[in-house]
């Protein structure tokens, strides 16, 4: 008896480990996979090319829907370098390989791309998804919804919209960076160290979208001369459509409302009751909001302090070393940033777009007030037109410079 007992407990025991044995059974060589590192969203040109990957045509009913083009990057074993040392290579040694398909969905053109391929497409090093200013305009919908099925895709990817055609992003050439998608990821990551942006991954661009009281936005990129890009504003959306793009200096004054603490946005200004000019460069900010009811209605009251340095002077011969001068330059910065922060509210105000969360505040401060008279996206959105806000803004200049005067 002691004997069978003991070979029970080992065959329990081998049994536990044999699991253990299998090693990667589900494993795919990386030459194996095509690895995708961006994807563009475009409005198809050419409407009457339609494959029938999924599809066939005869038996299949024209969806209202236009088609879309879609445009991929993939990244060619091998080819993408790993260090300054290394050539891009030029002709058919490009590091990364640019495809595009046409599709009424997403994943629709993404199957026509994946008959032309030979190997499997993963998305787990998928990095940047840029989208055209009409796809933004029309609505993400099938887009978002297709990117959160897909275990693949992480949230800490950047959707971006682009001015022009989303596919010139992926076809882009700069100087400072072999791969386009790299290139566009490192520029996104280095404005948020350099506090020009806000973080905006793809996770918190959807959380934004499912908020009651908050509205998601996307960094606004166009291509300038040379495959140069530029963050030219925040696009902002009202429910999954996009209905304007800020400047780009807005997008400091929106990171002013918001706290985000890292300064990085220069602000040109008059010297007192002159017509030379300084430049102030913004180091840190803070933001502390408090709501209230007034008259039955949510009021908002918004205290900001930004604190930055002097990085220029225009004019040799205008002393800024006395006290008074520094106090009357910290406040024509204060009332110019005031008015700049109030017509940035006013005018999404009238798009009916709150990025800055004012909503969710609510929400949170005065539950009651707002599981009676809100409730729903779409009932702030119309709340939020008529919402007061009262802005107090507070210039600190830390310092002048090398130069005392």
């Amino acid at each position: 008896m002691p004997n069978s007992w003991f070979q029970i407990k080992l065959f329990i025991l081998f049994s536990i480990f044999i699991p253990l044995l299998t090693g990667c059974w589900d494993r795919m060589e990386i030459e194996e996979r095509a690895v995708v590192l961006g994807i563009s969203v475009d409005e198809a040109v050419d409407k009457q090319d339609e494959s029938e990957v999924t599809h066939i045509k005869s038996a299949f009913p024209k969806p209202p829907r236009s088609m879309i083009q879609v445009t991929v990057q993939i990244a060619v074993p091998g080819r993408i370098p790993l260090g300054p040392g290394e050539s891009s290579g030029t002709g058919k040694n490009k590091p990364v390989w640019v495809l595009s398909a046409k599709g009424y969905t997403i994943d629709d053109a993404l199957m026509v791309l994946q008959q032309q391929l030979g190997e499997r497409m993963f998305f787990g090093h998928l990095r940047i998804i840029v989208i055209s200013e009409k796809i933004a305009t029309s609505g993400v919908q099938n887009l978002n919804d297709y990117l959160r099925r897909s275990p693949e895709v992480r949230r800490l990817a950047w959707m971006v919209v682009s001015k022009g055609a989303a596919a010139d992003l992926m076809k882009a050439a700069p100087q400072l960076e072999r791969v386009p998608s790299l290139y566009l990821l490192a520029m996104m990551d280095n404005a948020i160290r350099m506090g020009k942006l806000p973080n905006d991954f793809l996770g918190i661009f959807w959380s934004a979208d499912s908020s009651r009281g908050k509205e998601p936005f996307l960094p606004y990129i166009e291509i300038k001369k040379e495959g140069n890009l530029e963050i030219s504003g925040l696009a902002y959306f009202r429910g999954d459509k996009m209905i304007g793009a800020t400047k780009p200096l807005e997008i400091g004054l929106f990171m002013a409302v918001t706290g985000v603490k890292t300064g990085g946005y220069n602000v040109y200004e008059y010297l007192p009751n002159s017509f030379d000019t300084i430049m102030f460069k913004a180091t840190s900010r803070k933001s502390r909001t408090k709501v209230s009811i007034k008259n039955g209605r949510p009021h908002i009251n918004l205290n900001l302090r930004v604190e930055g340095d002097i990085e220029e002077k225009s004019n040799e011969l205008f002393k800024i070393k006395e006290h008074k001068t520094i106090l009357q330059i910290q406040d024509d910065i204060s009332k110019g940033s005031e008015k700049g922060i109030k017509e940035l509210i006013e005018k999404m105000q009238r798009a009916g777009s709150d990025i800055f969360g004012f909503g969710e505040y609510v929400r949170a401060k005065e539950p009651e007030y707002w599981n009676r008279e809100i409730k729903t996206e779409e009932k702030w959105q119309e709340e939020f037109k008529n919402l007061t806000v009262d802005v107090k803004m507070e210039i600190r200049i830390r310092r002048v410079g090398m130069k005392a005067t």
